[in-house]
Formats: structure tokens, sequence, C-alpha cells
């Protein structure tokens, strides 16, 4: 497998995170054997990486997650609540105004065939 720098530099995360298949872990590895610039970048992700290691779920105490998790599907299911109600509005709306102007329109070619309640 060949890798190039801007390969190098898009999996950096998983290769940081050891979640590259043993063959690409080697192809970055080889690559970054040979290129100065990406071990320096690599370097450079890897101290910015060591200093902000922890996710706010691990910086939360253990009670404050499930009172976080809560609010955070509250406010996920409400989002998806809403859009639902939207997409129904939408689709009744395109249905109601599809209706409207196929009864027009046949309203029309049977007034234009002559065929009028007046005859």
């Amino acid at each position: 497998m060949s890798m190039n720098c801007k390969i190098a530099a898009d999996i950096a995360e998983l290769y940081y995170e050891g979640l590259l298949s043993p063959e690409t872990r080697k192809a970055v590895r080889r690559h970054l054997g040979g290129c100065q610039h990406c071990r320096d970048y690599y370097r450079q992700y890897e101290m910015l990486r060591k200093q902000h290691t922890s996710p706010v779920m691990q910086i939360l105490p253990e009670d404050e997650i499930s009172e976080t998790e809560k609010r955070l599907y509250v406010n996920i299911s409400e989002k998806l609540r809403r859009r639902r109600f939207w997409n129904i509005v939408g689709t009744s709306a395109a249905i109601g105004a599809g209706s409207v102007m196929l009864t027009i329109g046949l309203l029309l070619t049977y007034h234009k065939n002559g065929n009028s309640a007046e005859s």
C-alpha cells in the first residue's frame, strides 16, 4: 500500500488511536520513516492529543453524566419531533397543492370540451 502525505495526515487520528489495520499501520510507519514533514506533523498531533486527553464525559462526575445524557436526549428528541412535524406539514401542503392543481386541470379540460352543466 502506498501512502502520500495527504492520506497520512488524514488518518493521523486513527493511527494515534491504534484503529488502523496492520497493513495500513505498516504503510503509515514506512511513510513516517521517509518523510520528515509528516513525522513533524505527527509529533505535533501527538503533543496536542496528550494535552487534551479528557473528553467532557470523563471530566463530569457520574451523577452529572446521567443528567447531561438526559438533557442531550431530551434536546435531540425535541429537535427530531419538530423536524417530523414540519416534514408532515410540508408533505401535506404539497399533496394539497397537487390535489387543487389536478382538480383545476380536470375542470378546465371538462369545460374546454364543451361538457358544461348548462348544456
